[in-house]
């Protein structure tokens, strides 16, 4: 009977102690957690090599003759433009401050493709009398090779470009924002213009 009531009461004890390290716990406050940052890195940035601001849909009616035949299709597809922060540098970093400047590399046609599946073929027709001279495949992967073409130089507009430009402002600069960083973008000269720049150069030096 002793033993059972020992061990009644070293149970409730046990039941005790547990309650009051609970009560301890509850009662005292959270850790506060500390978040900082060192501001943008070369790496940091690298890592996402290309970021990807916007979709451009085009759609164009192609005519094309030869082979003996002639055809007409309606072009339907899409292109990608994307900033390549591989190629980003960080020219001004005020830790202090927690301010910095990015120099950004142009955006670029990142990806462009026709989308054969909603692509028509309006007419195709034979051109001539000689059935061996008429080749409809053949003039059909020169119209597709065109499309392509048009597709990747649609997308690749300065008023595409420029809508690119923004939407990587908007996207890089909150990104650093959330931990307390302000960022200045600034965009390297494209390359016809500097291409341009270097002949004034050589041209002035002679």
């Amino acid at each position: 009977m002793k033993a059972i009531l020992l061990a009644f009461i070293l149970l409730a004890a046990a039941i005790g102690l547990l309650f009051c390290l609970r009560q301890l716990r509850v009662a005292q406050p959270p850790p506060t957690v500390v978040v900082t940052s060192q501001g943008p890195t070369i790496e940091r940035l690298e890592r996402l090599s290309h970021l990807v601001t916007s979709r451009v849909y085009v759609v164009d009616v192609l005519i094309g003759e030869g082979e003996g035949c002639r055809g007409a299709w309606l072009i339907r597809g899409d292109a990608l433009i994307a900033v390549p922060l591989n190629k980003a540098a960080i020219t001004e970093k005020d830790e202090s401050a927690k301010r910095a400047t990015i120099r950004l590399p142009q955006p670029e046609v990142l990806t462009a493709r026709v989308d054969h599946e909603r692509t028509r073929s309006w007419e195709v027709r034979t051109t001539t009398w000689i059935p061996w001279h008429a080749d409809q495949d053949r003039l059909r992967d020169e119209v597709m090779l065109q499309a392509q073409r048009m597709v990747s130089q649609t997308a690749g507009s300065k008023e595409h470009l420029d809508q690119a430009k923004r939407a990587a402002e908007v996207i890089i600069a909150a990104l650093y924002e959330h931990v307390g960083w302000e960022l200045k973008i600034v965009w390297q000269e494209p390359a016809n213009a500097r291409a341009a720049d270097a002949k004034a150069v050589a041209a002035a030096r002679r």
